[in-house]
């Protein structure tokens, strides 16, 4: 563990989307802002600075003369990968812009968390990190190793004299410094800006528009609407088997797929769940304070309601037992017996490939229960910890950061996600070409088809590189998503899912509290220990209220085990976190 074997980089040619902007040197070697030609900057092109260690903020190349820079990173190669990476194109273009030789630490990604720690602890580590998802610093770490221990190295002045492209960003989201500034003011890493617009609105209801249409209704808008079109996916065999097999709602235990805490959404707003590990909070923005929301009267009268869902069999038992695998098989039978199940993304449901199926479902638009609630789950960008951070031991720490910074560029969201122009990727036969959003399409990848000569895949694979790192903001992510042409609507996954979503986007809260925001070590244990009984407390129960194995006569009973559990604290401790959040806002 104490020298952990220094490699090159890795390379993971991955499927998402990103892009960032970064700048090209000239023949005659003159530097560029960190643009596309043809675009608005605000620094002019110059040489690197004769004075200081990085070239002036926006400016490439980022050192004038070559140096060489190591990071751990999350990644596992076999010898032939490692002769790879030799000839990387990527790596080559990024050495080519800045002058910055990259280095890797590997870290595997089943311990690698585990082996960064025992090496910050031996003082035996690299000038920083560049980290995926399994090995990132978290917002505990930063307390720990940045304003306790002092290994993680502040990036403020930094940010102040050199940032260029992290300023795009923050003039774009104001709020993102808030959230990445710990308690004494200093920001000690910088997370990968990704922004997933479908993501946003998880779950969604996914519902039969062709059996709703074909029993007489339009799209409801009420609770009671909605009710009177289930009664008829039961009773009025929709699907035309002549079986009474059709199951009205369904839904998951695991990720955002309970269908419980999307109809919650007609009575009060109640957070989406991103998965098993990080479950709803149950605490909403309300009148001006943070307000837990299971304890109120409307959280009970969306529970009368359900109840009366369930016993009338509209809501199915299975939602209450099954997983994500096991909806999915509701959901693919023969024929379709499903007429709506919540979900994160459609798939998670129907195939996708069945075009014919696939035509009969869309996002339902929440519909508005009698308190006039009227809320689509929403979950919005924030971070989980940082991807970039610099230790105590940088050498070059201007440098390191100028390397961060041309990363976050528009241009290099491409190179980081696909790779280099003209090999993976491609700008469309069209200059005219519109996005998802209206907007210039700019990226279209190569796509080979199954038959391609096995070098064409190598080709492609020598020529892209999977960082982690990178500013993929909404719009910059729909640069690379076409219009929603019904062709690619029936084609394109990500298409079809940004259209969607596009439906429930009116109904998001004007305010949705973070997830993640920093408190110090004994009140993130607090926290979590808190949150873990009163969020178990409530899942039970309100399983327990709508199959109506407790009974809702008991809700007093059940409000006063809540604050046994500790539910004041458990409000008080995040109300701290997010003010000083806010004072960090201003």
């Amino acid at each position: 563990m104490k020298r952990l074997f220094t490699l090159l980089i890795t390379l993971t040619l991955v499927l998402s989307m990103i892009l960032v902007g970064c700048g090209k040197a000239d023949d005659d070697g003159e530097s560029e802002p960190t643009e596309k030609p043809g675009e608005e900057v605000t620094v002019e092109p110059g040489e690197a600075a004769d004075e200081g260690p990085a070239s002036p903020a926006g400016q490439l190349p980022i050192v004038k003369e070559p140096i060489t820079l190591t990071f751990f990173k999350e990644g596992q190669l076999t010898e032939e990968d490692l002769v790879n990476l030799e000839n990387n194109g990527v790596l080559k273009y990024i050495t080519e812009q800045t002058n910055i030789k990259l280095e890797f630490n590997f870290l595997p990604p089943a311990d690698g968390k585990q082996k960064l720690i025992l090496s910050l602890a031996s003082g035996d580590y690299p000038d920083g990190a560049l980290l995926d998802w399994n090995t990132l610093i978290t917002f505990s770490d930063v307390m720990q190793y940045g304003i306790k221990e002092k290994i993680l190295y502040p990036l403020n002045d930094l940010i102040d004299k050199y940032g260029f492209e992290i300023k795009k960003i923050f003039e774009l989201r104001p709020n993102y410094r808030a959230m990445i500034t710990a308690p004494d003011g200093e920001i000690y890493g910088l997370p990968r800006f990704t922004e997933c617009y479908h993501c946003m609105s998880y779950p969604k209801l996914w519902f039969n528009y062709e059996w709703m249409e074909k029993l007489g209704f339009e799209e409801p808008q009420t609770t009671d609407e909605l009710y009177e079109i289930l009664v008829a996916f039961k009773t009025q065999d929709p699907n035309g088997n002549g079986e009474a097999d059709e199951i009205p709602l369904t839904g998951a235990i695991d990720w955002s797929c309970p269908i419980e805490y999307y109809l919650m959404n007609s009575f009060i707003y109640t957070p989406a769940m991103a998965s098993s590990t990080d479950p709803r909070p149950f605490l909403s923005w309300i009148d001006g304070k943070v307000t837990f929301v299971a304890d109120k009267p409307e959280y009970k009268m969306g529970l009368e309601w359900m109840n009366k869902l369930y016993s009338e069999g509209l809501i199915d038992p299975a939602n209450f037992t099954q997983n994500s695998e096991g909806l999915q098989q509701q959901c693919r039978t023969e024929v379709p017996t499903v007429g709506g199940y919540t979900c994160d993304h459609i798939g998670m449901g129907i195939d996708f490939n069945n075009k014919e199926v696939l035509k009969m479902y869309h996002a339902l638009p929440p519909i508005e229960g009698p308190t006039g609630a009227r809320y689509q789950p929403y979950s919005p960008p924030e971070f989980s910890g940082f991807h970039f951070v610099m230790f105590d031991t940088c050498k070059y720490p201007e440098a390191a950061f100028r390397l961060a910074d041309f990363m976050l560029s528009e241009y290099m969201m491409f190179v980081g996600h696909y790779g280099i122009e003209g090999i993976t990727w491609n700008p469309p036969e069209d200059p005219n070409a519109k996005n998802i959003d209206g907007g210039p399409l700019k990226c279209v990848p190569v796509v080979l088809p199954e038959d391609a000569p096995e070098e064409e895949s190598e080709r492609l694979a020598q020529n892209s590189f999977w960082t982690g790192f990178m500013g993929d903001l909404i719009e910059r992510r729909a640069m690379w998503t076409p219009e929603a042409t019904e062709e690619n609507l029936e084609n394109l996954y990500e298409v079809r899912l940004h259209w969607e979503t596009k439906r429930t986007e009116p109904y998001w809260p004007e305010v949705a509290l973070p997830r993640n925001l920093f408190m110090d070590e004994e009140e993130a244990e607090e926290f979590a220990e808190l949150k873990v009984n009163i969020v178990n407390h409530v899942q039970k129960n309100t399983s327990m209220f709508i199959t109506g194995a407790r009974s809702l006569d008991e809700w007093d009973n059940y409000v006063d085990e809540l604050k046994r559990f500790g539910l004041e604290r458990y409000i008080e401790l995040y109300t701290k976190a997010y003010e000083r959040y806010l004072e960090h806002m201003k």
